[in-house]
C-alpha cells in the first residue's frame, strides 16, 4: 500500500516574540498626549512681555457707613390691621333640579361593518358574553354602515366592566356619550 510522504501543512502560527507589548504603546501615547497638552498650555499663557496697565494713583475713599440705629423698627404691626380684608361667608351654589341637569348615557361601539351579516355575527358574540347589543344602520359618504352598539350604560362602573370584557376578547371599542332624551 502506498503512503503519502508529503508533509501536511499546519495552520498559521505566531512567532514567539509577538512585537511590542501593549503597556509600552499605552505609555508612549500617554507621554505624547501630555507633551501636546503642555505645548498648548504654553501657547495660551503668552510671552508675558506686555505689562498690565497700572491703575491710577487715586484710590477711592471707602463709603461712610450709615448711622446705625440701635433700635430696630418693625412697621408691619401697623400695616397689617390697615390691610385687613373681610371675607364674606361662603355661599353654597343653589342645587339644580334633576330636570334642569342634562343627563347622559354611555354607549360602546363594538364595530362598524359594511354588511349586515358581519354586524349580526359581532352582535351574536356580544350576546354570548352577556352584553346587551344592538345594530344600527347609518348612511356615511354614500355607503351604508352597520354599527354594533353595546349599552346604554348609566353608570361608569358598568361601562368599565363591559369595556374590560370586550378588550379581553380582543374587540376594540369606541366610547360614545349621548344625551338622554326626555
Amino acid at each position: 500500500m502506498a503512503t503519502n510522504n508529503r508533509k501536511r501543512s499546519r495552520g498559521a502560527t505566531r512567532e514567539a516574540n509577538g512585537g511590542i507589548p501593549a503597556w509600552v504603546i499605552f505609555c508612549a501615547g500617554a507621554l505624547c498626549g501630555g507633551f501636546l497638552t503642555f505645548l498648548v498650555f504654553l501657547g495660551s499663557v503668552g510671552t508675558g512681555d506686555s505689562k498690565p496697565e497700572v491703575a491710577s494713583k487715586t484710590t477711592p475713599q471707602p463709603a461712610k457707613p450709615a448711622k446705625q440705629t440701635t433700635e430696630t423698627q418693625f412697621d408691619f404691626f401697623t400695616l397689617l390691621p390697615e390691610r385687613e380684608v373681610i371675607v364674606p361667608e361662603e355661599q353654597h351654589p343653589q342645587e339644580q333640579s334633576a330636570a334642569s341637569q342634562e343627563q347622559y348615557q354611555f354607549i360602546l361601539q363594538a364595530g362598524s361593518f359594511k354588511t349586515n351579516a358581519d354586524a349580526d355575527r359581532r352582535r351574536a358574540e356580544l350576546l354570548l358574553l352577556g352584553l346587551e347589543a344592538k345594530i344600527e344602520a347609518v348612511e356615511a359618504n354614500g355607503d351604508t354602515w352597520h354599527r354594533v352598539y353595546v349599552g346604554p350604560f348609566t353608570s361608569r362602573s358598568k361601562l368599565s366592566k363591559a369595556r374590560t370584557t370586550l378588550i379581553s376578547e380582543g374587540i376594540e371599542t369606541l366610547l360614545l356619550k349621548r344625551k338622554v332624551a326626555g
